[in-house]
């Protein structure tokens, strides 16, 4: 059994539109403002802020989303709207914990060597990341998306002035409220994370159909 989880853009200009199709889904807003319409409510989402929307929805508006959302459907992704897509192998019935946040890297940050509880997808706000994930090195500019599964041992280089990402992650419902930050070694664990949280939630909800 699996699940669709996916990195997504949506620009929404004046007097459009966007519906979106039953999914759980962080919708962060990049810049501008838009107003997440659902079952009767709405959501006014501002620059650098972010909202857990579960089910069907339309944006109106002005402005850049920057998604990340989870679903039942395996078919192929929309090419315009997807960054990145991935399956998960997950149970798309079960509950399932979702958690969003945003991970800022002073100047000359190094992560320790580390892998995570559980997968998420990573997106680049500003500044240059140098990534080691497992076997592969990258180098990661502003805009780009990357997958961790949270098995790889990973080490993040902060080679920009100041660099910060958004990132969505599917996790087990146990993990509420706990860290996934999982060190590579006991020498790593020993060693400063060297960077700066800010989570927008963390909430378990179950794929809607």
């Amino acid at each position: 059994m699996t699940i669709a989880f996916a990195a997504t853009e949506d620009v929404i200009t004046p007097g459009q539109c966007l519906a979106l199709k039953p999914a759980a889904r962080a919708l962060y807003m990049r810049c501008g403002r838009v107003v997440i319409a659902q079952d009767g409510t709405e959501t006014i989402l501002t620059e650098d802020r972010c909202a857990l929307i579960v089910g069907a929805a339309t944006l109106t508006g002005d402005g850049v989303v920057w998604g990340c959302e989870a679903t039942r459907d395996l078919a192929a992704p929309d090419p315009l709207r997807t960054v990145l897509h991935v399956r998960l192998p997950r149970d798309p019935g079960a509950p399932m914990l979702l958690r969003a946040d945003r991970v800022d890297f002073p100047p000359g940050a190094v992560t320790p060597r580390h892998g995570h509880a559980g997968p998420g997808i990573r997106r680049l706000l500003a500044g240059r990341l140098f990534a080691e994930i497992g076997e592969t090195h990258r180098r990661i500019d502003a805009g780009e998306a990357w997958f961790e599964s949270g098995l790889e041992p990973v080490v993040g280089h902060n080679i920009a002035p100041a660099s910060a990402f958004v990132r969505c992650m599917v996790l087990d419902p146990d993990l509420l409220g706990r860290p996934t930050f999982r060190a590579a070694s006991p020498e790593d664990a020993a060693k400063p994370r060297a960077v700066g949280y800010r989570q927008f939630f963390d909430t378990i909800v179950t794929l809607p159909h």
